[in-house]
């Protein structure tokens, strides 16, 4: 009796002038315990040695390469993979993070219809220490309104974000949120795999296009297209995010007047520690 076919998985990276960062990236991938892997790197006009990099691995490796002569942004670089991409299921990878080897596997494996897609615990690397992010077994489209609880990434069905309506190009930050509460509103909860599944890489000293500015424009933007699907208490809660995100001092007092009780211990330690 024949095996049945497992499912493509196309892995899409969007890089910009990161060659070492994007080589481990992709390394990673190429480490997968999971097969077929489709990986497709979108080079949004890097001025570095990323397109000599590239041609190595494109000389070598079954790796699709796009080239943009134009810098067109991380979101629209995400869409343009998510449409050209063969995969009935997609996986995205920044390109300063590495994915453990068994990644995809177990996120396809715990993957079921009737949900938006598949998250994992992440390991923070904020260089001079390490933090493990836990995150819930089930996350719906409730505790998504009061702030990400997914990531950065998932693993989908490439259908589930086409017709969701793909990462929106006028934020200029939360593209990922954005899109999480839209799959999360269409397809239901996300699934947590409980392991340590990917690396992110949160050291202060990493190159990036978005000012802190543009950061907190993309934010309250992102905060304006869902506020009517919030309720008061994830409204003021928010609120209270963006006002750190401003660079505002925020008092004790005024912290447990903004943060639900469930959220406390967070805020606790992002005050102390981060």
């Amino acid at each position: 009796m024949s095996k049945p076919v497992q499912p493509l998985v196309t892995a899409y990276i969007p890089t910009r002038n990161r060659v070492d960062s994007l080589d481990r990236a992709i390394q990673s991938v190429f480490e997968q315990t999971w097969s077929p892997i489709e990986i497709i790197v979108v080079d949004d006009a890097s001025e570095d040695s990323t397109p000599a990099l590239l041609d190595k691995y494109s000389s070598s490796h079954s790796i699709k390469i796009i080239r943009n002569k134009n810098s067109i942004g991380a979101a629209a670089c995400r869409n343009l993979a998510i449409q050209q991409a063969s995969g009935e299921f997609v996986a995205g990878l920044d390109d300063d993070d590495i994915w453990r080897p068994k990644r995809v596997e177990l996120l396809l494996e715990a993957f079921e219809n009737g949900y938006a897609g598949v998250c994992s615990h992440d390991r923070l690397d904020f260089g001079n220490r390490e933090l493990v992010w836990k995150k819930k077994p089930f996350i719906t489209l409730q505790d998504l309104l009061f702030y990400n609880q997914v990531g950065n990434q998932i693993l989908t069905k490439r259908e589930h974000i086409i017709e969701a309506g793909g990462y929106d190009e006028s934020l200029t930050a939360a593209q990922d949120y954005d899109l999480w509460i839209r799959l999360a509103h269409d397809f239901g909860a996300f699934k947590t795999v409980p392991h340590t599944l990917q690396v992110v890489n949160m050291k202060s000293g990493r190159e990036s296009i978005t000012t802190a500015e543009t950061k907190l424009e993309g934010y309250i933007a992102c905060f304006e297209k869902h506020v009517s699907k919030m309720n008061d208490v994830q409204k003021k809660y928010q609120h209270y995010r963006l006002k750190i995100a401003a660079g505002k001092k925020v008092s004790w007092a005024e912290m447990f007047r903004s943060v639900p009780a469930s959220l406390w211990i967070k805020e606790i330690t992002r005050k102390i520690f981060l």
